[in-house]
């Protein structure tokens, strides 16, 4: 990542003859990235979005865990809750302490996040380096046999018509978490993803209750989403104050 930072854009070839390692390496190496709104690719070139993946991650980790701090304020006792596989949206279970849950994720690494009162279910599914995600037939089967009361998903990218991420495999796993809630929907995504759109969209405003970004956001686009859906909540926190 470092080196398409230095060079802004590259082709895969480049960094394979640079890496020493296979083309298929390269590119599952760059899905990561690209689900996480740091690059874009075009044939055969990757070129960078955002120069925040290395530099500014202690800072970045501050804007997500003011947003996952502030989502976990809306958790109840006896919720049951979709969570994905984002980074922001598995910060969640780290803030919910002394309630009585039950989490249903495909995020591998959630339980490193638990409290006592916490009940784990994992959807089960294939795991793909360098993913932590849990995608696939299984974990869309097992999805569709649960119903939630709350959701809370990250993601790629937010534009003001709609939500995106860079990873195709997770795509359909983000929409039936949203369709097999019944009640509180959240989208949770920090500023350095307000503005950035991805191949693959999911979801629908107009569904949506809450988006909790933070202060840095774009308040002309988070005002032009408000359009879709007057009812939807916009929260903007503040790392600072948090």
């Amino acid at each position: 990542m470092r080196t398409i930072e230095d060079k802004g854009s590259i082709s895969v070839e480049e960094l394979r003859k640079k890496f020493n390692v296979s083309s298929l390496t390269i590119r599952r190496d760059l899905d990561y990235w690209e689900s996480q709104g740091a690059v874009t690719r075009t044939y055969g070139n990757v070129s960078l979005v955002k120069a925040f993946v290395l530099d500014n991650d202690y800072a970045k980790a501050r804007y997500m865990e003011a947003i996952a701090k502030r989502a976990a304020l809306y958790i109840e006792d006896g919720d049951v809750i979709f969570i994905n596989s984002s980074r922001t949206a598995t910060m969640v279970m780290k803030f919910i302490k002394n309630k009585k849950v039950t989490i249903i994720t495909n995020h591998i690494q959630a339980a490193s996040e638990l409290d006592d009162g916490i009940t784990l279910v994992y959807t089960g599914g294939e795991v793909k380096y360098p993913f932590g995600a849990m995608t696939g037939d299984f974990t869309l089967a097992a999805l569709n046999n649960i119903t939630a009361n709350k959701c809370f998903i990250g993601c790629s990218g937010l534009v003001e018509y709609g939500v995106s991420t860079g990873a195709m495999r997770e795509m359909l796993i983000n929409q039936t978490m949203l369709n097999k809630t019944t009640d509180l929907k959240v989208i949770l995504c920090d500023h350095t993803k307000v503005g950035l759109d991805f191949n693959f969209h999911y979801g629908d405003y107009k569904d949506i209750n809450y988006i909790i970004t933070d202060v840095e956001a774009d308040e002309k686009l988070l005002g032009k989403i408000k359009k879709h859906n007057s009812n939807i909540n916009i929260v903007r926190v503040d790392p600072a104050n948090n």
